[in-house]
């Protein structure tokens, strides 16, 4: 069981706002909605626990209930500090067991990838501690109290911590009992096991991951919904020796398959990879690999998860380009039906989906008859909702 404490409890001074921060509006919709709607979409994430001040837990039970979050649990009041709110958060999970995943995570950090939750939770699960963040990509020099350098410290051994901070529920509950029994306040969470020997895992979060902590944040914020971003992606196959159908596009092609675990539909592995780079993802054999073990073989089946990294990140397609290199089958009489199948599984208008083809003047394998080569690109957007 994988439970996300979602903290929403500070006061956000740094903002000069009258109200918590977190209730601030980016794109028209609340940062803690944004926030919480990440958890609630993706799959691995099964309950949410809130954590708020008492006077916030209205408006945040309202947002709750606006935006039908399922997935939310419990909303609890925190404490004075960060970490008597994760606290109270942990004795509120309820029936827990030893190896239960907790996450915790800053309700002011809108854009945090399912991606990058999702590394956290595998990390932690391997070895009990993982954080996320970036590394250090500035020289950083340490100083004394007459800001006279003492040091310069090593950058390519140095991260820039951020949340999601996920613990297995026995270690969470184990530090944050031992710390606050001992009074002993930590810079984040992840420090308490730390204190206690435990080994933690850094994982690279997406880059994007910004806490909104003072007012410019939220320009950048604003910018980042508008921010259009841009995926390429490649994929080809030969076309197998032995008798398999030939699939492109979700569109059955007369002639010999593809070499390929799966049913081999190069146009859309192609597009799946144009996807998930626009989503800071991994290439399609990540996926697909532990699909295919799992008895999935079609393509399409691939291409959803690809999808759902848009819809859990609040992104759209604008426009997709298909590009097919091949000497063999002829693309140009099917085009219109690859075009029709993409808008169907996609759900992006016909007009605003690009299908060619070449031979390449024969200068590739793929243009000599021996397999298929696609490219493809897609631009997509935030969602403005």
């Amino acid at each position: 069981m994988n439970t996300a404490i979602i903290t929403a409890a500070g006061s956000g001074k740094r903002m000069n706002q009258l109200v918590n921060k977190v209730f601030l509006e980016i794109g028209n919709t609340p940062i803690i909605a944004r926030t919480i709607k990440v958890f609630e979409n993706c799959s691995e994430i099964d309950k949410i626990v809130l954590v708020a001040r008492e006077e916030d837990i209205p408006v945040l039970r309202h947002i709750v209930e606006k935006f039908e979050f399922a997935k939310v649990e419990k909303i609890v009041a925190g404490g004075k500090e960060r970490q008597d709110s994760v606290y109270n958060g942990i004795k509120a999970i309820e029936n827990p067991k030893e190896d239960d995943i907790v996450l915790t995570h800053n309700g002011a950090n809108p854009f945090v990838s399912s991606d990058t939750i999702s590394r956290c939770i595998e990390s932690a699960g391997e070895f009990g501690v993982a954080v996320a963040g970036i590394r250090a990509k500035d020289t950083i020099k340490e100083a004394n109290g007459d800001n006279e350098v003492l040091k310069t410290l090593d950058r390519s051994k140095l991260w820039l911590v951020q949340t999601p901070q996920v613990i297995k529920y026995k270690i969470a509950k184990e530090a944050f009992d031992i710390a606050m029994k001992e009074g002993f306040y930590g810079t984040d969470d992840v420090m308490l096991a730390e204190r206690l020997g435990y080994k933690v895992r850094m994982v690279e979060s997406n880059p994007d991951n910004i806490k909104i902590t003072h007012p410019n944040d939220i320009n950048l914020a604003e910018n980042l919904l508008s921010s259009a971003r841009v995926g390429f992606g490649l994929d080809s196959h030969r076309f197998a020796k032995e008798k398999k159908g030939l699939i492109l596009g979700g569109v059955l092609f007369d002639g010999p398959g593809l070499e390929a675990n799966s049913d081999g539909d190069v146009i859309l592995h192609s597009l799946f990879n144009a996807i998930s780079q626009s989503m800071g993802g991994n290439s399609i054999g990540h996926y697909a690999d532990d699909m295919f073990r799992n008895g999935i073989s079609d393509s399409k089946e691939y291409l959803k998860v690809a999808l759902d990294m848009l819809k859990i990140n609040d992104y759209q397609i604008n426009n997709i380009g298909v590009m097919i290199e091949c000497k063999t089958p002829k693309i140009d009489p099917k085009a219109d039906e690859i075009r029709d199948s993409i808008e169907a599984l996609t759900g992006v208008p016909g007009e605003r989906i690009g299908v060619t083809a070449t031979t390449g003047e024969g200068l590739t394998d793929a243009g000599k008859g021996l397999g298929i080569q696609v490219f493809s690109v897609v631009s997509v957007s935030k969602k403005n909702d």
